[in-house]
């Protein structure tokens, strides 16, 4: 089954919508712990001055302390009615004047004895108490009467559902915008995102509409950030254009190139098959080998031709030996030398490179197969000499393949490098060793030479890069 992937529309704005729920929820918390504190200060405020109220009316009546718990006092926390109230009073000694003994104590980090002022700052803190969580109050009030000296303490305390319940009325009244708020913004983002992607429509559309044969650029117009995508696509048409012309010319190079062959050997044949002489047959015969022998090899150089454009454009360089390059080379071409003999002449025993080593294989192997097939005329003897040489000068490779034909002139050493261009009307090639060799040297960044051999013939001189 094949795996649903979502639309670009849809992961930008689902990632959006990810950053407004994760705001939405920050601002849930500020909101909430804002509400709380504001729900805090309204009623510390009421609980504040029921305890004060209280305070003013402690008294002491020989050693004892008197209170009139004020009805005002408690009436001030009427404004929440469905919470419970709780107080007490007590003196020097923690003893309780009146009021629920068994309040929670403040934290010692919230209590301090040492007050400079008669009435200290009212001190508030959140207890549990008989199940629930109660707000309370500690207000202390000093007494300096004769038999009784000391802090008496009031303690006042609320249960927090009014607190709560206003905190989610202001919390509430805070998300409501900010949900109305969240819900345009994703609208609105979803309308922008679909907009900002219309470019994209137009490309899909422009390359729907086209001819499999048509490769030119687009021209859609694309915001800055598409347009290096644009780019990499014209690009890439642009190269996929230039591998389509290359095959176009390849195929039909290679149709002419071997229909000539083709008609030959069928009329030799015809030939041979007519002649009643067993002597003008067999020599008819010989005549539709050597043809088809010199076919052989044009369809061996078409295919090398076509593997050595591919691997080219697609540059796969590995780590290799330069120097067990040329051997297995040598040991591929060298058998068809018949009586030439090979040499090869070089002092290093590894030449590490960089590079492709099945074209420079083939590179070197059209090079002494040229030397043998071209660079070694009777004139010379049976006994006529190719030589192999590889020396490192510097950074680079010299590698050099010479012979003693009878060279190539100064006025064809210009397009000897181009596909089926032969050196002189006399040369039985196909006409594409050589550029084969132009294209695997260039492909690696290297340079190709022809030089006059010193006694006579060619060298072909390869420079290329080592491996540093």
């Amino acid at each position: 089954m094949r795996e649903r992937v979502l639309s670009l529309k849809a992961r930008l704005v689902g990632t959006m919508a990810l950053l407004f729920l994760a705001g939405t929820v920050a601002m849930y918390l500020a909101a909430r712990a804002y509400g709380l504190r504001a729900a805090d200060l309204s009623y510390d405020r009421l609980l504040a001055g029921s305890a004060l109220s209280i305070a003013e009316t402690l008294s002491v009546d020989g050693a004892q302390v008197r209170v009139d718990i004020p009805y005002a006092a408690l009436d001030m926390l009427s404004a929440a009615p469905e919470d419970k109230v709780f107080y007490r009073v007590f003196g020097p000694g923690a003893q309780t004047v009146t009021g629920y003994a068994d309040l929670p104590q403040i934290p010692a980090s919230r209590f301090r004895r040492d007050e400079p002022s008669e009435l200290p700052a009212p001190r508030f803190f959140d207890a549990t108490f008989r199940g629930e969580v109660v707000r309370f109050v500690l207000l202390g009030r000093q007494l300096a009467q004769p038999g009784l000296h000391g802090w008496v303490w009031v303690q006042v305390g609320q249960t927090r559902q009014a607190r709560e319940e206003l905190a989610g009325e202001l919390v509430l009244g805070a998300l409501l915008p900010i949900a109305l708020l969240t819900s345009l913004a994703l609208a609105l983002a979803w309308f922008g995102v679909g907009r900002a992607l219309r470019p994209l429509e137009s490309l899909s559309a422009d390359l729907a509409g086209r001819e499999p044969s048509d490769l030119h650029a687009l021209g859609v117009p694309v915001p800055a950030e598409v347009q290096p995508m644009v780019n990499a696509m014209n690009g890439f048409m642009r190269r996929l254009e230039g591998n389509m012309a290359g095959l176009r010319s390849f195929i039909g190079d290679a149709a002419h190139q071997i229909r000539t062959p083709l008609a030959g050997l069928r009329a030799q044949a015809q030939l041979a098959l007519e002649e009643d002489d067993p002597r003008e047959m067999r020599r008819g015969l010989a005549n539709v080998e050597r043809n088809a022998q010199r076919l052989t090899r044009l369809v061996n150089q078409l295919l090398s031709d076509a593997m050595v454009m591919h691997r080219a454009d697609l540059r796969s360089f590995e780590s290799f030996d330069l120097v067990d390059v040329i051997k297995r080379a040598m040991r591929d071409a060298v058998p068809m030398s018949g009586d030439v003999q090979v040499g090869f002449i070089s002092s290093m025993a590894r030449a590490r490179m960089r590079g492709d080593a099945v074209l420079l294989g083939e590179a070197i192997k059209n090079l002494i197969d040229n030397a043998i097939r071209h660079g070694t005329p009777d004139a010379f003897g049976p006994d006529a000499e190719v030589e192999i040489a590889l020396r490192q000068e510097g950074d680079t490779y010299a590698l050099t393949v010479s012979d003693r034909g009878q060279g190539i002139a100064e006025a064809d050493r210009a397009r000897i490098f181009e596909r089926f261009e032969r050196a002189g009307t006399r040369s039985s090639g196909a006409g594409l060793g050589m550029a084969i060799v132009s294209r695997v040297v260039n492909s690696h960044g290297g340079t190709i030479e022809l030089i006059d051999r010193e006694g006579g013939g060619l060298t072909v001189r390869l420079s290329l890069r080592g491996m540093r």
